[in-house]
């Protein structure tokens, strides 16, 4: 067997154990959905912070290309609640020298959530800053510009890490890995992760410890709220075909939020499903990114 052959097996595997029929492929990431105030002004600062392309998403709607998916945005009439209690921590991008980056980001006047902060390693650094409705991005030492990674929360991170592989047919890096039995000595770490397409999805353990870790400034996070609504909305992953994946998440017991529809506002067909921690996720009907852009 292939190497390509053993990887679908594993795929195909995951799915049946979960208790639904193959599907063709596994999903790919397709966007993340903002809350926003003042689109102009949204995508204005990933624009120039980011170098996201201002595009017409199916060509009606104001969004932002980055990398192989999308940003879009839904305009709000209030600010919506962004304070760090939900499921979705936050999204990031690479840096390269992100020390310079710090300070060419201070002259612009961009807020800081977190300032730079030093990694184990040299010239590796992280920093958060918060976006035009305050929600939260992580710039970290990667070796590019790029848009990375979605920093997800869970109670337990084996289970909710589980739950993407076996609905979306994504490798997961480990099916279990143990929690520390001392989370302070583990600085307050337990994480696992998956990479859909470009984007590495990390699950973290929800840091409710006391004393809290170091990288965790608010009160600990005893319970979380859904996503919906807030300022960072849901993320959304694509398949070419969404009527089998609607069938197969049903009668796997998934939560079905809102059942296939067509959105008016992006011309999109999808449906919403809950993961695991009340985040929201939409299920997209379109064609992989950059293939699918020139397939009939």
């Amino acid at each position: 067997m292939t190497r390509m052959g053993a990887a679908f097996a594993v795929v195909l595997g995951a799915l049946c154990a979960a208790g639904g029929a193959a599907v063709e492929e596994a999903a790919h990431f397709h966007h993340v959905h903002l809350n926003v105030t003042d689109p102009t002004k949204t995508i204005q600062f990933y624009s120039t912070v980011f170098g996201a392309v201002p595009t017409k998403f199916g060509g009606v709607s104001d969004a932002l290309f980055t990398e192989r998916s999308f940003i879009l945005l839904r305009k709000v009439d209030a600010p919506p609640p962004s304070e760090l209690r939900s499921g979705i921590w936050h999204i990031g991008w690479g840096g390269v020298d992100v020390a310079n980056e710090y300070e060419w980001l201070k002259k612009k006047g961009v807020p800081f959530h977190t300032p730079l902060t030093p990694l184990r390693g040299p010239d590796n650094y992280y920093m958060y800053i918060s976006g035009p409705d305050r929600e939260l991005i992580e710039i970290n030492t990667m070796g590019h510009h790029r848009f990375g990674h979605v920093h997800l929360f869970a109670d337990d991170v084996n289970q909710t890490a589980a739950w993407y592989a076996d609905n979306l047919g994504i490798q997961l890096r480990a099916r279990d890995v143990p929690k520390p039995k001392d989370m302070v000595a583990a600085r307050g770490v337990w994480a696992n992760s998956f990479r859909c397409d470009n984007v590495l999805l990390i699950v973290f353990g929800k840091p409710d410890m006391e004393p809290k870790p170091e990288w965790w400034p608010d009160p600990p996070l005893r319970s979380m709220v859904p996503t919906r609504g807030r300022a960072i909305d849901h993320i959304a992953f694509s398949y070419r075909s969404i009527e089998p994946v609607f069938e197969r998440m049903k009668k796997a017991g998934v939560r079905i939020v809102e059942p296939i529809r067509t959105d008016p506002e992006y011309g999109l067909k999808s449906f919403f499903v809950e993961a695991p921690n009340g985040v929201l996720v939409e299920i997209v009907e379109a064609k992989p990114i950059p293939e699918g852009i020139w397939e009939k």
